[in-house]
């Protein structure tokens, strides 16, 4: 309680502050730096995330404050929705009602960091959790928009108005056999990645909304949704938006993305995959976290992360992060099994976990000085025959 209270003391200047001025706070709860005494007891969990929250709100809410918005930051997918989820159950038994900003944080580029922001946010916003949303990605910042639009767009319509909320799922129990397959459809027959039939039952939907999809019809059965795009991008955020609760809460025995549109063959097999990818359903290849550009990076970081990818393609399973600086960096790069973490002019720090085991680095070295580390740590745990 010490510990809470010397937080209120050095808050009320900044209460004092915004209530002069009507100015709102957003309380940012970030994946990667719970204070230790939150970490103490709960761990570096979503749990932890949500009761830092709340002690913050009831901070707030004492001192008559209440121009709040309230963040879960993580980079992982499964801790954001987790941790939103428990943050509304939470607020809904203390008698709470602030709106909710939603996003994954440092989601990377390209189709996979807007697949991993749909999946997550599409999630919690066809469940009727979230107010305002925010997309990530290590692009020019004017690239983010467009794509937080069009997941809105998926879950609300045309008209931009959520629909009721679809029921919420259960999570599959640990310990279940659970390792969803990829299907093709060749015909009318359903095929997985090794040419074998599937005869099971198959849940085929149009999705024309969220609503037709809720419920629990779609248990260990293969998901069959039929798209109408022609646009890829447009596909992937639909697709990851739409599917991603199912494979969050650990249930469909497989997925098989039909598109009426001209994307069509590997493309959507592809998509499939990166969908389990990004839910953590089925890893088949790395998760790269990065941040979105800001004034403190010292080096390009969209080349920095095609770099990094491009040497450590050959690798699956890992968390890499590449982040641009070094004050944000380690704390937003929560799971990440090794770093690239921008320090200053031209150079960068090398990490392994939380830990910088190669410092100031020249930037052109870095990818490579990366590769050496994550060689030899890989040849110190292969046993010796």
């Amino acid at each position: 309680m010490a510990e809470l209270e010397r937080t209120r003391e050095r808050l009320m200047p900044l209460i004092k502050i915004c209530t002069e001025y009507g100015t709102a706070i957003r309380i940012g709860v970030n994946h990667g730096s719970l204070s230790d005494r939150i970490m103490t007891r709960y761990g570096n969990t979503p749990e932890g995330m949500a009761v830092s929250a709340i002690e913050f709100l009831k901070i707030f809410r004492g001192e008559g404050f209440n121009r709040i918005v309230v963040s879960m930051k993580s980079s992982d997918t499964l801790t954001m929705v987790m941790a939103n989820r428990l943050l509304v159950r939470m607020m809904i038994d203390e008698g709470m009602h602030y709106p909710i900003h939603l996003g994954i944080t440092e989601a990377g580029e390209g189709e996979d960091g807007r697949i991993i922001s749909a999946a997550g946010t599409g999630t919690l916003l066809a469940e009727g959790i979230g107010d305002t949303v925010r997309v990530s990605l290590s692009e020019p910042p004017e690239d983010e928009i467009p794509v937080a639009r069009a997941i809105i767009k998926v879950v609300a319509g045309e008209a931009g108005r959520l629909m009721n909320p679809v029921a919420s799922l259960e999570q599959r129990k640990p310990g279940e056999r659970w390792f969803p397959q990829v299907y093709t459809r060749e015909e009318e027959r359903f095929m997985d990645e090794s040419g074998a039939p599937f005869t099971g039952e198959v849940l085929t939907v149009t999705p024309s909304g969220l609503q037709a999809m809720g419920g629990r019809q779609a248990y260990d059965k293969v998901l069959n949704p039929v798209f109408n795009y022609d646009d890829p991008e447009q596909l992937a955020i639909g697709a990851a938006a739409l599917l991603g609760r199912f494979f969050i809460a650990r249930h469909p025995a497989g997925l098989c993305i039909s598109n009426s549109g001209t994307v069509q063959g590997d493309a959507l097999i592809r998509l499939a995959f990166s969908i389990l990818q990004a839910t953590e359903a089925r890893i088949t290849r790395n998760r790269y976290i990065s941040c979105p550009t800001c004034g403190r990076t010292r080096f390009n970081l969209q080349e920095a992360v095609r770099k990094v990818k491009a040497a450590t393609a050959h690798l699956t399973g890992m968390k890499i992060a590449v982040m641009g600086c070094v004050v944000n960096g380690p704390g937003e790069m929560a799971g990440a099994d090794y770093g690239y973490v921008g320090a200053g002019e031209g150079k960068v720090h090398i990490y392994r976990g939380t830990e910088a085991v190669i410092k100031n680095v020249p930037e052109a070295e870095a990818p490579g000085k990366l590769l050496e580390l994550i060689s030899s740590d890989q040849e110190r745990r292969t046993p010796v025959n």
